[in-house]
């Protein structure tokens, strides 16, 4: 049966869960099966699990959308106790599950979906995986799963700009296996020629978007960011360079203070390196052009911070920005 026959019913079930006018352990699945009474698919079972539990698990996890969707922390949490009234759920779900997953950061259209873009989402549904009480599953056994199928193989021997630009979001670690060449950012988004930023920036600008609908302003996301706790193992929140991007109007700083062409594709630098400690957060970041930020780590240009000021050391010149985040 279709979830989307029953859209309307399964909303309300889902705010009435989330304002606590039906308690989701108890009552939310007599609601359900409410919803769903006159579909004649409704009873019908997959490995012991009803229809229309099926039908509003594929309903939530639509409407979760993915980890940067303000919505996600309190769907993720009625989908947990979905599948403790539904343990049938767990074992249909455990069958396919790298597949599942490796669908969803490939973007293909799929029952189950979330919106997977980089390696904190990935991250944090494979930490949610858990708590659903599902099998554990790794970023290597989904990104095993992509490297299964026949006509990624195929991409990947041709290096199909999106595909890699995909990849190396989610998978940076695999790097090696995905970009063998270390072909550039750049190279790659002028190879697609379709597009003019990597998928993970559109997804971002989406997300922006909604927050920006919804009343939000830039500052407050960007502190929400700062606050957010990364999956283990991941020390840079990209969703958070976006927006720092964004507040600089996505111009190099350092063009601004030279005086040189701002019409450039930018960057962001940690004044401090990650690799030295240095904090994941906008305070400890510098938007740059290309060709100033590999002057930085050329060692042509040298940054440092005095109070709220930033120091931008050249051959020939320091300059002096405020450090306004």
């Amino acid at each position: 049966m279709r979830w989307q026959d029953h859209v309307n019913c399964f909303e309300t079930v889902l705010n009435s869960s989330k304002s606590c006018e039906i308690q989701p352990e108890y009552g939310a699945h007599i609601a359900i099966k409410e919803c769903t009474k006159h579909d004649p698919l409704s009873e019908q079972t997959i490995l012991g699990a009803p229809s229309y539990s099926i039908a509003f698990l594929e309903f939530l996890f639509h409407k979760a959308q993915g980890p940067y969707s303000s919505d996600f922390e309190w769907i993720a949490e009625i989908i947990r106790i979905h599948f403790h009234i539904y343990p049938e759920l767990q074992n249909l779900i455990n069958l396919n599950a790298a597949d599942a997953l490796a669908n969803m950061v490939l973007n293909r259209r799929g029952k189950l979906k979330f919106l997977i873009c980089d390696q904190i989402e990935l991250g944090i549904i494979l930490e949610w995986w858990v708590k659903f009480g599902l099998v554990p599953i790794t970023a290597k056994n989904v990104f095993d799963a992509i490297l299964s199928k026949p006509t990624i193989q195929d991409r990947l021997r041709r290096e199909d700009p999106l595909l890699l630009l995909r990849l190396l979001d989610v998978f940076p670690e695999q790097s090696g296996s995905i970009n063998p060449k270390n072909l550039s950012k750049e190279s790659l988004i002028q190879a697609a020629r379709t597009i003019t930023h990597p998928p993970s920036e559109r997804r971002y600008h989406q997300i922006y978007s909604a927050y920006v609908k919804a009343g939000g302003d830039l500052l407050s996301i960007i502190k929400k960011e700062e606050m957010r706790i990364l999956p283990m193992q991941t020390r840079r929140n990209r969703f958070l360079a976006y927006l720092v991007k964004q507040y600089y109007h996505n111009t190099c700083q350092i063009c601004s203070a030279t005086g040189e062409d701002l019409k450039k594709p930018v960057e962001v630098h940690h004044i401090i390196p990650l690799s030295k400690q240095g904090e994941d957060c906008a305070h400890n970041m510098i938007v740059t052009c290309i060709s100033h930020h590999r002057a930085i780590h050329d060692g042509i240009i040298s940054l440092s911070t005095v109070k709220d000021t930033i120091l931008i050391n050249t051959p020939e010149k320091t300059y002096f920005i405020t450090q306004e985040l």
